[in-house]
Order: C-alpha cells, then structure tokens, then sequence
C-alpha cells in the first residue's frame, strides 16, 4: 500500500470506527489536514502533519485527547465515556502502527483529492 492508499485507509478507518462522529478534513485557511469531530464526541483524534528533515518526508502524527469528561455523570454516559475511550484507542493504535510519511507530491495529490470529494459534498445537486 502505498502513501495515498494508506491515508484513504486512515480516513476510511477513522469514520467507520468512530461512527462518523470524526473525519478526516481538509482546512480553510491552508489546505491543512485535521480530524473534524462532532459536538457530541467526547473523546477525539488529532493530526499533526510534520517535516521529517532525515526522511524529506511528511509523517503524519496521530494523538487521541479528552474533548468533555467534567461535571458528575450517571453510568451510562461514564458506559459511553468508556466504550469512546475504546473505540478512539483502537484506532489510534492501528494509526501509529502505520507510521503513515508522504512526500510533499503525495500530501498535495491527497489534499487535492479529500478537498475535490468534500466540494462535491458540498456543491448541491441542480436536479431537474
């Protein structure tokens, strides 16, 4: 698999395994890759996209962080808390274990691409 195929993976696995609550997004400002996650995630995935000065390489760093765990909750919200927890833990360990790098050709090719199918998501369709 190849760098572009793998980031397809991550963004494919990060949806399915969070249940949409979390994507793989393309920024406003600069074209920067983040993970867009719902207001009603509690647990969420971070994207840092560094210059690896050994490699010449983008290697994609991937961090999990608490979104809203204060105040007291009953034990089905701690229940959802957990199974979160779980789900994002499980997702970051494939993530790391990927060790995803991309040359600067192959981030701009998948920016490209994730920025044209999130445009067509956003362009309504003129039926007829």
């Amino acid at each position: 698999m190849n760098s572009i195929e793998q980031m397809r993976w991550a963004k494919d696995l990060i949806s399915e395994k969070t249940n949409g609550f979390m994507e793989l997004s393309v920024g406003n400002m600069h074209d920067d890759l983040f993970i867009r996650a719902s207001d009603k995630a509690m647990v969420g995935l971070y994207l840092s996209v560094l210059p690896n000065m050994k490699t010449q390489k983008y290697d994609c760093i991937f961090k999990g962080y608490t979104r809203c765990a204060g105040g007291y909750n009953d034990s089905k919200k701690m229940q959802k808390l957990t199974e979160e927890y779980q789900s994002v833990t499980d997702v970051l360990k494939q993530l790391e274990k990927a060790k995803i790098s991309l040359t600067e050709d192959e981030l701009q090719c998948f920016v490209a691409e994730l920025k044209s199918a999130e445009e067509q998501i956003m362009t309504p369709s003129m039926g007829l």
